[in-house]
Order: C-alpha cells, then structure tokens, then sequence
C-alpha cells in the first residue's frame, strides 16, 4: 500500500466541494464521509497519487465550468492542495 505523506487540513467546506466535484474513493472516501459532527477542520491524509488525482479533478471540474456558483471555492481549494503537494505543508492559511 502507498504510504499516506500528504497530512491536508480540510474544512467541512472542503470536504463538501471534494465530495461533490472530485472523483473520490476507497480510503479517502470513507475518511471524508466519516467526518465527526460538529468539527470544523479536520486533518486528511493521503497518498501522493490520491492528491494528485484530487488535484486533477478539480481543477477539471473549475475548468470546465462544472462547479458553477462553487468555482471560486474550487479555485481556492486546488490552491490550498498544489500548495500542499509542492511544500509538504497542509495546514490552512489563518485566513480560512
């Protein structure tokens, strides 16, 4: 199994954009639909090539005008995880 490098600081927001314009399964599925209630921010882990697929798919869906009155948060969200996938650094920005 790949090991899980990628430790990214997602808001309920996030996983909500994630869910709905990215293309998910399997092990992250399961830890974005498990989302305790009630907490704000969660830490995800995931594999490089789990990031890099989300990257993808997201930005397809930005791109490609899928994500309608949602494409600014998509846009920010790909941000926060090219971001994330160059520097190692997930934690979010105290802005979020």
């Amino acid at each position: 199994m790949a090991e899980l490098k990628h430790r990214i600081e997602l808001t309920m927001e996030h996983r909500d954009l994630i869910l709905q314009y990215g293309y998910v399964s399997g092990r992250l599925e399961t830890a974005l639909r498990r989302w305790p209630k009630g907490q704000a921010i969660r830490r995800v882990c995931m594999t490089g090539a789990e990031l890099h697929l989300l990257i993808g798919d997201l930005s397809h869906s930005y791109n490609h005008d899928k994500a309608g009155r949602d494409s600014e948060a998509v846009w920010e969200l790909c941000e926060h995880l090219e971001y994330a996938q160059r520097t190692g650094d997930g934690d979010l920005d105290i802005s979020w």
